[in-house]
């Protein structure tokens, strides 16, 4: 028996004028063939299979429509296939174009457009689309419990979704091309499915967007130039990606969020404008994918976030490449090279890397922040940063074993109150090999350490230091500089090719030296001189050699760093040029001591004069470490005092209390700010303030070549303060002014901060601020630097204020500072 045909045409005796009446009187397996013209109202095929094609497959088109708030085709229970057909709703309340329920339903070669809500529904049943163009609706296809596939379409010009896979869904999506949607495919409360080589171009959200513990697939796609990301996972997701390509993207390539757990590989990420994947609260694996030149950080990992990233390879982003905020994870044989800011960023967390490779950037590895940090590291290398190899400051903790850190400014830099341990290590750095400040914990085993031009490590302030069986060697200045009041250890390290002192101030009470005995002397005590080089002399045997060479070539990549990080400063054009002149006065001068050529004397003593908040006290730290490193204090430190520390309650105490403040000060820089207080009268018969300043003149003649004084105040202050004692003039001839910054400067100084601090100001709200800040600078009262800083943490007040009924700020909701984040005058 033969399938029954039945022909629907407009024009031709005999035929069924509408498609629903040749439905209706089809048997079972029937074809309708339509032939071209506008056919109105609706289908309806109930508990029967049937074939609807079009009578022509090229030239005027079937054109089937309904204005009614209902679906052109509407199938249950049935089995039916469209072929060549244009459908078309023309009511926004219709659910969808062509619905079918607990059916299977095929469509080929068809175009679907109109006003309903969606152009395709299949719920509990089965749905196929090959070689079709869905557009300008609000959505695309929709799977709900429903099975099926879409390959070889186009959809475009959709509000939301391309295509939707919805709780027990799982539809194969196959070389589509989606353009300008707003979700490419979406899968949600446990939806799945497979997307494999589809092309998404101009999408406004996200290509794949999954939520709700769905689990998509999504194999060799394209997605480029749309203003949202690529990949998206959130609530609980899973989902496999494989071989995609992610390019010219205004969001990110991949955010991962709400806990979800993706599995990402060998994915390409190119020119994004956020970052390249984004893991916020969530875990997942990353392998083997590559971020380029991302806008923000490559790879951002925040909020509790855990996840494992092998392989990755992070290139050319114009800011950091891994930030790591308050979460942890997994990290190995990443590759990060060129960052415009930092390789590796942890504010907070406890990540764990393994095999590591960076190259270039300003710094390598960077934990920064208030938050407390746990940093382990088990093979590294970093090469070629221009600032630091790996530096730590805040609370935080880093741990590494075979670390190498080469070709950067400083190796490895500690401040504030961090710890760090390494073994089996190797640093080395132009200035200095290891720096450590503030109350820095230091610990070395079994590791290399070298400053080519300066000092192999340098301590400062309260910091500390315990190497044992380690390498000092070829340093251009000492093995290990000791200005700090911390304890400090040195058990069996050798000191090989060491311009300076082996251990400099070895003789300070928390120091303690132990240095290797060969066999044939081990009941013999062995002094630091021979541990060194076997001769405490020097490379020569020439005992002038060692200080000789000093404030030459060995210490001038240290000088050249003091003087970056003066240029660094914000405006002071003016002061930047009188601080190098007189680096340049001394590097001379002691070119000429060399030559045995008469040198001109001159004083090292500076007046600082201008207004708070210019950057004065800085300068003078910066000046300090300058004149250390060029010879001509033993140590640099910066000694801050002001009235209260100078002058006493009775008679005879203030000198007693001045002394033992330019005691404190010796080998280093005694700044005394608001220095004309010391000269004023306050009601009382005696004056101890000029006491104070008779003997810091002759603390100044006495100890000239042991102390350099910096005396700082307002302009017109401090000429009354040099009149107020001959010798004061005569050994303070030097001035340099410091000059209100300017509103642009000021605004630099804003942005600065913000950058530092993971914030961005919009283009309105820079704008906003530069005028809130012309009108700062009218009040004598603003402050200027302090003035911007103070200004700054108000605007994070307000932001705070402002999103505080947020239940969830998005990630650039807490980034941006917006024009009403800006206090009022007089606020």
């Amino acid at each position: 028996m033969g399938i029954s045909t039945l022909v629907v045409s407009l024009t031709r005796p005999g035929a069924y004028r509408a498609i629903g009446a040749a439905v209706a009187a089809a048997p079972h397996d029937a074809v309708i063939v339509v032939e071209p013209g506008h056919y109105d109202g609706q289908v309806a095929v109930w508990a029967k299979a049937v074939t609807i094609r079009a009578a022509l497959p090229t030239g005027p088109p079937v054109v089937v429509e309904s204005r009614d708030a209902a679906p052109v085709v509407y199938c249950e229970d049935a089995q039916v296939t469209l072929q060549g057909l244009l459908l078309r709703t023309w009511s926004s309340e219709a659910p969808a174009t062509v619905s079918t329920v607990r059916g299977t339903l095929t469509l080929e070669s068809c175009t679907i457009t109109g006003q309903a809500d969606c152009a395709v529904i299949s719920e509990r049943g089965t749905a196929y689309l090959q070689g079709c163009h869905i557009s300008g609706m609000r959505r695309g296809v929709a799977f709900i419990d429903a099975g099926g596939g879409v390959e070889h379409c186009r959809l475009w010009d959709l509000d939301e979704y391309a295509v939707l896979s919805k709780r027990d869904s799982h539809p194969t999506v196959r070389h589509c091309h989606v353009q300008d949607v707003g979700q490419g495919f979406e899968a949600f409360e446990g939806g799945r499915g497979a997307v494999e080589d589809c092309q998404f171009t101009g999408v406004r959200q996200a290509a794949v967007m999954a939520s709700s513990r769905s689990h998509p697939t999504v194999r060799r796609c394209r997605v480029s130039g749309g203003r949202g990301s690529g990949l998206t996972f959130s609530g609980s997701a899973s989902g496999q990606v494989e071989d995609c390509e992610l390019t010219d993207l205004e969001g990110c390539g991949v955010e991962v969020s709400g806990g979800a757990e993706p599995d990402i590989r060998r994915c390409l990420i190119d020119r994004v404008g956020r970052n390249g994947i984004h893991i916020n609260g969530s875990r997942g694996t990353f392998s083997d994918c590559t971020v380029t030149a991302s806008r923000l950080p490559a790879v951002a990992v925040i909020d509790g976030a855990a996840p494992r990233v092998d392989g990755a390879v992070l290139r050319g982003a114009q800011e950091d490449a891994l930030l790591i905020r308050a979460a942890a994870g997994q990290y190995a044989n990443l590759e990060i090279s060129n960052p415009g800011r930092y390789a590796v960023v942890v504010q907070g967390g406890g990540p764990v890397f393994t095999d590591l490779t960076v190259t270039g950037g300003e710094g390598g590895i960077v934990l920064d922040g208030a938050l407390d940090a746990d940093v382990r590291i088990v093979g590294a290398t970093v090469r070629g940063a221009s600032k630091a190899g790996i530096a730590a400051g805040g609370p935080g903790r880093l741990a590494g074993t075979a670390v190498q850190l080469a070709d950067a400014l400083v190796g490895l830099v500690g401040t504030e109150t961090t710890s760090i341990s390494l073994t089996d290590s190797t640093i080395s750095g132009t200035a200095a090999g290891v720096i450590g400040t503030g109350q820095a914990s230091l610990r070395l085993e079994r590791s290399t350490v070298s400053g080519r031009d300066g000092s192999g490590v340098v301590l400062r302030e309260q910091s500390r230091l315990e190497m044992r069986t380690g390498t000092v060697r070829d340093c251009g200045s000492d093995g290990v500089q000791v200005e700090t009041d911390g304890p400090v250890l040195i058990n069996q390290c050798e000191f090989i090719n060491v311009t300076g002192e082996p251990v400099r101030d070895a003789d300070r009470p928390l120091v303690s030296v132990r240095a290797p005995q060969s066999p044939d002397d081990s009941d013999k005590p062995t002094s630091i001189g021979s541990a060194a080089s076997g001769d405490a002399t020097g490379r020569d045997g020439d005992p002038d050699r060692r200080d000789a060479d000093r404030p030459g070539g060995g210490a001038d990549a240290g000088v050249d760093a003091m003087l970056a990080e003066l240029d660094a400063m914000i405006g002071l054009a003016a002061v930047k040029r009188e601080v190098r002149t007189l680096v340049h006065l001394i590097r001379v001068s002691e070119q000429r001591r060399k030559a045995n050529l008469p040198v001109l004397p001159f004083s090292r003593h500076l007046v600082f004069t201008g207004p708070p908040g210019t950057g004065k006290t800085t300068v003078a730290r910066i000046y300090g470490r300058l004149l250390a490193h060029l010879g001509m204090l033993p140590k640099g430190q910066v000694v801050e005092v002001a009235r209260v520390d100078l002058v006493g309650e009775y008679l005879g105490s203030t000198a007693l209390k001045t002394a033992a403040v330019f005691e404190r000060a010796l080998g280093g820089v005694l700044f005394v700010d608001e220095a004309y207080t010391l000269a004023r009268q306050f009601g009382t018969t005696s004056d101890y303030g000029l006491e104070a300043i008779d003997t810091l003149v002759k603390l100044i003649e006495d100890r000239r070549d042991q102390v350099v004084v910096i005396v700082a105040g307002y302009p017109a202050e401090m000429e009354q303060f040099l009149a107020t004692n001959p010798g004061l003039a005569s050994r303070f001839t030097k001035t340099i002014e410091f000059v209100d910054y300017t509103p642009d400067e000021l605004l630099a100084i804003v942005s600065g901060l913000a950058g530092q601090h993971g914030y961005d100001l919009t283009e309105s709200t820079a704008v906003a601020l530069l005028d809130r800040l012309c009108e700062a600078v009218r009040d004598p009262d603003f402050g200027n630097g302090r003035g911007a800083r103070k200004l700054f943490g108000a605007m994070i007040e307000r932001q705070a204020g402002r999103l505080a009924d947020i239940p969830a700020p998005t990630t650039e909701q807490l980034r941006l500072l917006l024009p009403v984040d800006i206090p009022p005058t007089g606020n």
